[in-house]
This record gives C-alpha cells, structure tokens and sequence, in this order.
C-alpha cells in the first residue's frame, strides 16, 4: 500500500495545484496511457500541454447527475448502457472564447462546465470539448481515465469534472504511450504518475463499502458468539462474521476467513466444523471467524484472468472493512486464502500470518517516528504546533506530522479511535484524524495526524506522546461548511466514547472517566 497510495496523495496535491498528472496502464482495465487535470483548475498553459503531448482531442469527464443538469445528450449513435459511460455531444463555452479549438477557449470551457453556476445555456452544440458521461460510483464501477479523474478531483476536494486525453508514444507517434513509457514521459516532465489500481486501492482503504445487515448474540460454551451479517455495495457481495471475545482487548486476535455457499442458518450446534473453529479460536486468546457467503464464482472458467484478479481484489477489501468494523486491526491470519496476507497489509490492515495458532509467537508493532520500521498501529512523536484548526472548531488537537516519507505511507488516512500515552503512563482515550484537512486546504496541505484527548485539557507542546490506532471509524471527506465538519467531528467523540465503553479497558476508565454530559471539547 505505501507505494500506492503515496502516488495517490502525490497525484491528489497536483490535481488540486492545477497540475496535470499521468495515468498509466495498470494490470487491469484501459493499456493506453493518459494525460489528466482538473477540469476547475484548467489554464491555457496546462490545456496546451495536454494538445502538445496527445492527439489533440480532449474529453471531460462528466457525471450522470451534471449532464442531465446541463442537458448534455448522448453523441447520436451512442449505446447508453455499454460498461464506461458513454459520450455526449461536443460543446464550447458562449462567453470569453474565440472559435473555441484555442488552449484557452478549451480551458475556458473546461472551467465552465466544472462551475456549479452553469446552465445548459451557457454552451453552444457541437464544439471542442467532448464531455464522457460516468457514473458516480466512479473507478468501482469502471475503472476508465474519464472514472479515474472523476474520482481524484472528488478526493482532492474538487468538483467532479475532470479532462484527460490519451498519451501520444513519443517513440511511435501513431501509437498511444503504454505503461512503461507513461512512466518514463512522467519522470522527463516531473509528473506525477498514477494507475487505475492505485486509486481502487485507495477508495478500498479509505472508503467504507460494507454495511451490517443484522447483529445477534448467541451464549456458547466458550463465551458469548457475536454474529453480524454485512453487505458490500461494492460488489454485492454477503459476509457472516462471528466474534468471540473482545477484539478491543486482544493484541493480536485470531481471524479465519472461509468460503462458503451453504446458505443455511450457521452456528448452529450440529455445524461442527465452525464450531470446532470456534472453540480453537477462544482457545488461542479470541478473534473471528469470517465466512464469505457468495463469492463461489472467483474461479469460474468463465471469467478472464483480469476478471478474477478484480474480484479478489474486492473480496480482499471487504474482509479488510469487515474487519474494522469488527474493531481488528492487528489480526493472526489462520488457514486464511493465499493472497489475503498481503492484500490486507495493502488495506491497512496489520495481518500476520500464523498457521500454528501460537498468540505467544506474534510480535507486538509499533511505529514510533523517526524510526524505519512501518506500522499503521502505533506512532510516537513530538507535539507539534498547527495553525489553530482545532481550537478553532472546538476540538483542540495534539499534532504530529506524518507527511511523505516512506514510514508513514502505511498509516491509513481516516478518522481512528484511539489511545494516547503520555510520557508520566497515563493513557487517554482520544479520537485520531489522519489526513490533509482536506475542508481547508484542498489536499495541498500538510499531512498530520492529529490527536483530539477527549477530556483533557493539559498543554503537550515539545512533549513526546505515542498515539494508539485502534479501531477506524471513516474515511478522509471534504464537507462544504465549517458546520458540517464540526457535526462530523462531535459524531466521531460520540463513536469514540461508545467504543471506550465497549473495550472496558481499566486503563482507559482510569484515565480518561468519560462524562456523557460534558459537551465536546
């Protein structure tokens, strides 16, 4: 993940700085490469860079929603329900433009259709923009240039249009540029480069696709077995996941992860397999029990190698969403499908894996920074001062910098719930945001994580604390007002405090003594 996503967040920084970024073949979908910006950040320098250095016809990407707004019909001949989205009919800009084929009559029109105050009046039909209709579930859906873009101007806090034109080989100029040479034509100009996967991957990590269907708790012998059923918007999938002990107090629990396609009620008594799975793992400190419920189709002999590769990659991400929301981010992988370790690790999921069961064979992790081992767990660093963000909102905050260097690209941007140990051994329950701030500063900004002590009121400026990751509550978003990012903060203590008295961790209660009726710092 750390290279992936570094590539994401450097692409994300240039999209919103006006820059173009180039995106390159991956292992799946488009194998040309492609020249991207956004649309809102177009200039006549950086539209001529991309007729430079391309065939010269330049598409904007265009969600469903905008052009029904701007009543952008389809291109005649069109077939509107081809996977990809489709093109509408050309258009330029009215105001401030020549014949509308010059860089800055392009960039202007760019710009228009990116502004929220247009209306479909404003463009004349045909012209020399060609805006390509996506859908709003974006590289999930399709994992295109005109998705690709949609998505990264939505991550950095843009609006969601986009343009991209294909990359022109500078080797074979009647051939468009594949992989390696995107990244060679990116390193001459000092681009950053992006693939399709590395933003999949992204969305996976950051984004929360899966959602609990029900919850019920059974009495066992081994302990109360917690069931809960999720569903992936992503990709349709269902998911049974049985608990058993608190994750909360576990280091490193067990998780199994099983295929199954008996749609029969589980867990009953006369299902001994999973009841023997369940007894090992209480037996061996506590963990969980993942069973996939309709993903039997994996290897089907009718899909393609890209078609399977892209389904594992999903299965992979919901199980590492399933898990935080299980509160596991540290788990012991048992007799668990070949290829989880590694994806897990990718997702921000600390997975080890261990085949014997032994808990006293894991190794505890952390991270302190300044040091060269990776851990998305814990963090240890010097109280630094922001710019008052926090206090501002009313949730004052304890900053450590976490920007690009290799030993934080693991750290997973979100908001976490979370412990912070001071240097005199207490440990204070607090919510954790790791991120750009993308509200204020359009993903430009620098990254930090930033602790908020929930009943806490001491200064921690120039003193060392070690920040503890423990259960991912949501990903990074960008909210239109100061409002909605303070009512998104209180929910996040709120979250916080319900998972400090589900832990019922004696150190935590010791430390912090939530009081329900004391308003947000």
């Amino acid at each position: 993940m750390t290279v992936s996503m570094t590539r994401v967040q450097q692409s994300l920084s240039d999209l919103a700085a006006g820059r173009p970024i180039v995106l390159a073949p991956g292992p799946t979908g488009d194998p040309d490469g492609y020249l991207l910006l956004a649309a809102e950040k177009a200039s006549p320098a950086s539209v001529a860079f991309l007729v430079q250095h391309s065939s010269g016809f330049i598409c904007a990407a265009v969600t469903r929603r905008e052009c029904t707004r701007l009543d952008l019909p389809p291109m005649a001949g069109m077939d509107r329900q081809q996977s990809g989205g489709w093109y509408t009919v050309a258009v330029d800009a009215i105001d401030g433009v020549g014949t509308g084929i010059s860089a800055s009559d392009r960039a202007h029109t760019l710009r228009q259709l990116a502004s929220p105050a247009s209306t479909a009046r404003q463009f004349t039909r045909p012209g020399h923009i060609v805006p390509h209709c996506v859908d709003e579930d974006g590289v999930l859906a399709y994992s295109g240039p005109a998705e690709v873009i949609t998505d990264l101007s939505r991550a950095a806090g843009l609006r969601q249009v986009g343009a991209f034109a294909a990359l022109v080989s500078e080797k074979d100029p009647t051939q468009n540029a594949r992989a390696h040479e995107c990244r060679q034509f990116a390193k001459a100009h000092r681009l950053n480069w992006v693939t399709a996967d590395d933003l999949i991957l992204y969305r996976r990590a950051v984004e929360l696709h899966v959602r609990t269907t029900f919850t019920v708790t059974q009495a066992g012998p081994y302990g109360d077995l917690r069931t809960s059923g999720f569903h992936s918007d992503a990709t349709g999938s269902d998911y049974v996941a049985y608990r058993i002990g608190e994750p909360h107090t576990i280091d490193t629990p067990l998780v199994h992860v099983h295929r199954e396609s008996n749609y029969a009620p589980h867990a009953s008594p006369v299902d001994q397999g999973l009841q023997d799975m369940f007894a090992f793992v209480a037996g061996h400190g506590g963990g969980a029990v993942v069973v996939e419920r309709n993903m039997n189709d994996i290897d089907s002999f009718t899909l393609t190698p890209d078609e399977r590769s892209c389904k594992r990659v999903g299965r992979n991400a919901d199980i590492a969403q399933i898990l935080r929301e299980l509160g596991i981010t540290a788990p012991r992988l048992l007799a668990s499908p070949a290829d989880l370790h590694v994806a897990l690790c990718d997702l921000g999921i600390a997975a080890v894996l261990d085949p014997a069961g032994d808990p006293a064979a894991v190794p505890t992790t952390t991270s302190p920074i300044g040091s060269t081992s990776t851990s998305i767990h814990s963090v240890r660093g010097v109280v630094a001062h922001g710019d008052q963000r926090g206090r501002e909102l009313g949730f004052p905050t304890a900053n450590l910098v976490v920007d690009d260097d290799d030993i934080y690209t693991g750290l997973v941007d979100g908001v976490w719930a979370g412990r912070c140990a001071l240097p005199d051994g207490r440990s204070v329950a607090s919510a954790v945001s790791i991120g750009r701030r993308s509200t204020f500063y359009g993903r430009v900004g620098p990254r930090l994580l930033e602790a908020h002590l929930l009943d806490f009121q001491e200064d921690l400026y120039g003193r060392e604390i070690t920040v503890q990751l423990d259960h991912w509550i949501r990903g990074q978003a960008t909210f239109t007002s100061k409002e909605e990012l303070i009512a998104a903060l209180d929910s996040d203590v709120r979250n916080v405090r319900a998972l400090t008295r589900a832990a019922r961790s004696p150190s935590h209660q010791s430390s912090t003594a939530p009081n329900e009726n004391a308003a947000p710092e």
